[in-house]
């Protein structure tokens, strides 16, 4: 059976045996069950035609959603360092064309707008032309680069040109501040978060690696550290979250016991790196970040994102790296944090049902609304002529290694969503996944 198919059905038998609300149902505040109309989140086969769900009858005007259509994660933090684990590279455009996807708070320096994000959706191969070399994945975001901005209209002649470095979040459940910027804590030296791991890396497999490669191998585990260790307050504010909302205590201690996870999984990839590069690293300081306000429509939308997307994205990844790692320990390592993130992709779903249910056709269509734009700006993303292939090392040492290389994420990410995130919204949404043959082969 596909791994999609069996991640899939298991977040769908978690749905079924929710005692928490009865998945597909929205309870307004008279408590009569409201059930929405079937959402429509695959783009039609006219991609410059927009996409609408199927309306209810009568329907009511869909709200504001106090949550962006489109999120991303700031590939920058205080020091500059990015996350190199995930599709990265560096693009320079017309002034005209970056403002096409800036983000709502940018501001501008030389210019140009200092941030970007995945927010357009091509209708011609010439329209998608100046775009080549940049993500236009709902989870891209960059940032201007200042010097590289300089030289490239040095060298052009072209004054009206702006350099940025982008990347695709593609790691577990984010922490966002309310500008919609990564937070994460800066590396220092120590090993307060390094512990002995059963099992150890072949002498002979590092032997035979060059010294720069093992930097390399361990400068992303490294980053993947931090943003494990930003996933802990992601939980722990999300608990807040979901108290304001008087969520069941089910949901609740699952989150808590999620943002624990956290910490295991951040305390294994400082100590993977210490295994590559013998020179331990900690996190410092991070900064505390505010529980958000919004009531149940942005806890339905910031959990679809950060975790029904996010997670489940980040379980299939994890699953698809251990497969073809040939390092026991890491593979080991990647198949515990694989179970743990599909465990909170469980939560995710739990949390987003238990919120149509609580919240009603309000929700629903909020939710409905984001999942159309998501899915259409990750569809226009997968389709764009976009052949840039950031990875540093090759890409059989990357698997081998327990990496996946930038064209196998951007894999995994069309696969959950067409495979497993769709189907699983409908399922919340209305009660009913659509029929999948593949749910049948083993």
């Amino acid at each position: 059976m596909r791994d999609t198919s069996l991640l899939r059905l298991r977040l769908h038998t978690a749905l079924a045996w929710l005692p928490l609300a009865t998945v597909g149902l929205g309870c307004g505040e008279s408590g009569s069950p409201a059930k929405p109309a079937p959402v429509a989140v695959q783009a039609p086969a006219d991609a410059s035609k927009p996409v609408t769900a199927t309306p209810a009858p009568d329907p009511a005007p869909a709200p504001a959603s106090p949550y962006p259509a489109r999120t991303g994660q700031d590939p920058f933090d205080p020091d500059g360092i990015e996350e190199e684990g995930c599709p990265s590279g560096d693009w320079c455009g017309a002034i005209k064309v970056a403002e096409k996807i800036s983000s709502p708070s940018a501001e501008h320096e030389l210019g140009c707008p200092t941030r970007l994000m995945g927010s357009v959706t091509p209708k011609s191969k010439a329209e998608e032309r100046p775009f080549k070399g940049i993500s236009l994945n709902p989870m891209m975001q960059g940032r201007l680069r200042k010097i590289a901005t300089a030289e490239q209209r040095t060298s052009t002649g072209d004054d009206a040109q702006c350099c940025y470095h982008w990347f695709d979040y593609c790691s577990g459940r984010p922490l966002l501040d309310e500008q919609l910027a990564s937070v994460r804590a800066p590396l220092q030296p120590g090993d307060t978060w390094v512990t002995a791991l059963t099992g150890h890396v072949s002498e002979d497999r590092l032997a035979a690696l060059p010294p720069a490669t093992r930097r390399e191998l361990a400068a992303l585990w490294l980053d993947d550290a931090r943003s494990e260790h930003a996933s802990v307050a992601s939980f722990a504010r999300a608990t807040l979250e979901l108290l304001a909302v008087g969520a069941p205590p089910e949901l609740v201690f699952a989150c808590q016991q999620a943002s624990l996870d956290e910490i295991r999984h951040a305390q294994t990839c400082f100590s993977l790196a210490t295994r590559y590069v013998a020179e331990p690293a900690e996190p410092g300081p991070l900064p505390a970040i505010a529980p958000r306000g919004g009531g149940l429509v942005a806890l339905a939308c910031t959990t679809f994102v950060e975790g029904c997307v996010g997670e489940t994205i980040a379980a299939l990844a994890a699953l698809r790296a251990a497969r073809g790692c040939e390092v026991p320990l890491v593979q080991s390592a990647l198949a515990g944090i694989a179970e743990d993130e599909t465990r909170h992709a469980e939560l995710a779903w739990a949390t987003l049902a238990f919120a149509v249910q609580r919240g009603g056709p309000e929700v629903a269509e909020a939710l409905r609304h984001l999942a159309v734009q998501l899915r259409l700006a990750a569809d226009a993303d997968a389709d764009a002529d976009v052949t840039t292939t950031t990875d540093t090392l090759p890409a059989a040492l990357l698997v081998a290694h327990g990496r996946l290389p930038s064209a196998a994420l951007a894999e995994a990410r069309r696969d959950a969503w067409l495979e497993i995130i769709g189907p699983t919204l409908e399922l919340v949404l209305v009660g009913e996944a659509p029929p999948r043959d593949d749910l049948l082969l083993s």
